[in-house]
């Protein structure tokens, strides 16, 4: 019997992989450069399951679908990521003394980092150097177990085993992983705290508010101070976890967050949006709660 596993990353409520082609979301979560006749050959051999039925690359996946795969699949693709890089003549160690900086926690199972803004946390074609890329050259284990966007800067979760990425994602689709951000906006609110609930729709590399066909979406806040005349430092707790969802709910409501050039912010070097605390029971029961100190700039 092949034991299988569920794919790090994929969440019917933290990421939107609606009508994209299964081989292209396989390759989203391990790494671009894994290459096609691997995929191919773990799907002939069922070591990749759609709703535990056999599969092909050019099957449709919709945000419903529970996408696994075995352990055996699972280390071939990692150490495919890793050959090619290491073959691609790029010296990653030179960052370990970077990534070791932003280890903010480790035990046994987890790596949490506070990430700056501007560091992606996955590979792509724009980008030379990422999180992901930079935890292997200080755990070869390390795996990305939850993402924030590249302008973001905060809280970063890593596994350290198979098990643990099963049990983080095991949380985190249960919503039972507890965050919340801190945020700076333009202006004074009207009101000290309250709740956003828009549902939200992704169109092309944008979300926007859309109250007939968007997924719900719900974001609690709170004043934590009026750091000058016009600028007002936000608590955030995304109760729901869309693509962009604080970001788009503050700007619904005419307080865009600061720097978010993609959604009408005021320009500023940097987005003021950090992902602030996290709390979960871990697999061995104890409850874990971690900070990460806000940057410079939020001062």
């Amino acid at each position: 019997m092949v034991e299988y596993v569920e794919v790090v990353f994929f969440s019917k409520n933290t990421m939107d992989f609606e009508k994209s082609r299964l081989d292209r979301y396989i390759k989203r979560v391990y790494g671009k450069l894994i290459p096609q006749a691997m995929i191919e050959k773990s799907l002939r051999n069922k070591d990749i399951l759609v709703n535990g039925k056999k599969a092909k690359s050019s099957d449709k996946i919709v945000n419903e679908d529970d996408v696994f795969v075995s352990s055996f699949a699972t280390r071939i693709f990692a150490n495919a990521y890793c050959k090619e890089k290491t073959e691609s003549n790029l010296d990653y160690s030179k960052y370990l003394g970077q990534f070791k900086d932003m280890v903010i926690y480790e035990d046994s199972d987890l790596i949490i980092i506070n990430k700056p803004s501007g560091l992606a946390v996955q590979l792509g074609s724009k980008t030379k150097i990422s999180v992901d890329v930079m935890a292997k050259a200080y755990n070869p284990e390390a795996r990305l177990v939850h993402r924030i966007d590249k302008e973001t800067s905060g809280i970063t979760m890593l596994s350290k085993n198979l098990e643990t990425s099963r049990y983080m994602l095991h949380l985190f689709q249960n919503k039972q992983i507890h965050k919340k951000y801190y945020l700076v906006v333009s202006g004074k609110l009207p009101m000290v705290k309250g709740i956003i609930n828009k549902p939200l729709s992704k169109i092309n590399e944008s979300v926007v508010v859309d109250l007939v066909n968007g997924k719900e979406a719900i974001t609690e806040f709170k004043i934590i101070k009026n750091l000058t005349s016009n600028r007002t430092l936000i608590e955030a707790k995304p109760l729901t976890g869309r693509t962009h969802q604080i970001r788009v709910h503050m700007a619904s409501i005419d307080y865009p967050i600061l720097g978010d050039k993609k959604y009408d912010g005021k320009i500023n070097k940097y987005l003021h949006l950090h992902s602030h605390e996290v709390s979960f029971m871990t697999r061995y029961g104890k409850l874990l709660i971690k900070k990460a100190p806000l940057p410079e700039y939020f001062r």
